[in-house]
């Protein structure tokens, strides 16, 4: 047992677990056992039922002992918003299972499941290593053939000394040499200098990096302002997407940051699209879960409470920053540079974002998966440090660690499905069953926080990919969207307040308010019926066309045909087969 010293009981009997998120407070009387990595309940009852809880997905971990009798309860509030409570007869047995649980809770990376994860023989069957399914090389080769003349792959950050956040290869412009890179990273905030992430139709091309560090002597570097100017042409501007706000932007340069001054980068308009900083993202992440695990209080009360939670207008922001910075580029032609201050959480969101309303490539599974590799993997997102807590977990400082930068982006992509909903290979399901792997998982995927950290962890070694099990044929029908039409062009979402919508299937999925999950399978069984519909119209129009030409053809017919009713016939039943 790898982490055997940590358990300080390993089987309790007679513990009856209470679901408290449930309305009907369902319960369940068995065996508790705890294992190095799963809390696992086995029921005695005739339809064995059992509960298997990863430590990782424990948020928040609250004792209650009986005032009258022996023993009391363990609540665990986890990341997937349940509320369990645990009720122990002993009350040594419940505090050595309360402090096992703290204990395995907060392991550091190395002892975390997915390094001990081992599938089952049905699901090793990869169809491709997905640790390796989208390296930059790959990933870039079209650009690079196409245009190489504009741009290459830099391995300058081999060993990710240049910027320990980004990946080892990066695309930068053709003519602009190393050197004037690597003095670009030391002006930028942890190294970010600027990189290529899109190239839109026309020629018009997205770059995310950090702040300038100009702080409050404006200070400047020729090699910054070359590397941004090289990638415009002459006569040509561009924009500078900032995801904080004027007054937060001027407050990063009294601690060393700052924004670009406009005397250095005369080429560049400035955009200020602020985008909620990390702690006021846990703050409202936090309120959110508080408003939904309350929904049956009055209906007036509760839509108070989610208003003041702030989420939803956090979504509001976060597309609003997209949707300009998708303008710039596709109705402007102008390259546009998006930067925060670290540039590894709402800048990321917003390239993502912005990437997704231009790109019909990136609304497809596959696309999806790769998008995620590159803005947000390789890109240097901290998901280790930013899922160490949940929605139970309040912000009590201005400078959390923890904070659900990637589910504001995945309920972002909530609001373009609900909008375009035909215009998206997958179902809103694969988003949610992201989101979970961000937060607890058996997969290696979301480890670390960077690429460095996960060279460093040797993941591809010892854990297994999340795209890899997600990719196989059986798997990955569940995640495919019925009404699927691929729409080649733009998709501009209404960003209006009341176009943003609640996200019942993940926020209240617990609840007795969760939204019918039979929608899509009624859709599903609809479309089918319309295709089989359409092909005996179609096999019926085809049927009755040879009748007609049978009938223009015979001269032994003794009546005249009008060929020109015979036109208008089969064009009207052409007409009522597509529309069938």
């Amino acid at each position: 047992m790898e982490c055997g010293h940590l358990i300080l009981i390993p089987k309790v009997d007679n513990v009856v677990l209470i679901d408290k998120s449930d309305s009907n407070n369902k319960s369940l009387e068995g065996t508790l056992c705890i294992s190095s990595h799963n809390l696992i309940l086995s029921s005695r009852q005739g339809d064995e039922q059992e509960l298997w809880l990863i430590y990782r997905n424990i948020d928040v971990i609250e004792k209650k002992l009986n005032t009258q009798s022996p023993g009391g309860s363990i609540i665990l509030k986890c990341k997937d918003f349940r509320v369990l409570q645990l009720d122990i007869n002993s009350t040594d047995d419940l505090i050595s299972v309360m402090l096992s649980i703290e204990r395995l809770a907060s392991l550091e990376q190395t002892l975390q499941y997915p390094f001990f994860y081992r599938p089952k023989a049905t699901n090793v069957i990869q169809i491709e290593d997905g640790w390796t399914a989208f390296a930059p090389v790959s990933e870039w080769s079209r650009l690079l053939a196409a245009y190489a003349e504009e741009w290459r792959i830099s391995y300058l950050n081999i060993d990710y000394k240049v910027c320990n956040s980004y990946p080892s290869a990066v695309i930068v412009p053709r003519h602009i040499e190393d050197k004037v890179i690597i003095s670009s990273a030391s002006f930028r905030d942890g190294g970010r200098f600027p990189v290529l992430c899109y190239r839109h139709e026309g020629g018009s091309i997205l770059l995310r990096g950090s702040q300038p560090m100009c702080g409050a002597t404006g200070k400047r570097c020729k090699e910054d302002e070359r590397l941004l100017n090289a990638v415009l042409g002459p006569g040509r501007r561009g924009y500078i997407v900032d995801t904080r706000s004027v007054t937060q932007a001027q407050s990063s340069r009294a601690k060393g940051g700052g924004t670009e001054m406009d005397a250095a980068y005369p080429q560049w308009r400035k955009v200020h699209k602020a985008v909620p900083r990390p702690h006021d993202l846990a703050d409202s992440f936090f309120k959110l879960i508080e408003a939904c695990n309350d929904v049956a209080s009055s209906t007036s009360q509760w839509l108070s409470r989610l208003e003041s939670s702030g989420w939803l207008t956090a979504v509001q922001s976060a597309l609003n920053a997209a949707c300009v910075t998708a303008q710039c580029l596709h109705q402007e032609v102008a390259a546009v540079l998006v930067h925060g201050s670290t540039g590894r959480d709402s800048t990321l969101i917003v390239t993502s974002l912005a990437q997704t309303i231009l790109n019909p490539d990136c609304r497809t599974v596959r696309g999806l998966q790769a998008l995620i590799e590159r803005e947000w993997l390789q890109a240097g997102h901290q998901f280790f440090t930013r899922t160490r807590h949940g929605p139970y977990h309040p912000s009590h400082s201005q400078s959390p660690t923890h904070a659900p930068t990637f589910l504001l982006f995945l309920d972002c992509l909530y609001q373009l499905y609900y909008q375009f909903q035909f215009s998206f290979e997958y179902r809103v399901d694969l988003l949610i069953e992201l989101y979970r792997h961000s937060y607890c998982s058996e997969f290696g995927t979301f480890l670390g926080d960077s690429e460095a950290e996960r060279v460093q962890l040797q993941l591809s070694e010892h854990t297994y990919s999340l795209w890899s099990y997600m990719n196989q044929p059986e798997v990955l029908e569940k995640w495919l969207n019925p009404l699927y039409d691929p729409n080649p062009g733009v998709i501009w979402p209404s960003v209006a307040p009341i176009s943003i919508q609640l996200w019942k299937e993940l926020y209240l999925a617990h609840t007795s308010a969760s939204s019918w999950n039979g929608a899509l399978s009624c859709a599903k069984q609809i479309k089918q019926n319309h295709l089989a519909v359409k092909k005996v119209a179609v096999q019926l129009h085809a049927q009755i066309k040879r009748a007609l030409e049978e009938i223009r053809e015979n001269p032994d017919m003794s009546f005249d045909f009008d060929v020109q009713e015979e036109h208008t016939l089969v064009a009207q039943l052409s007409l009522e087969s597509q529309s069938t």
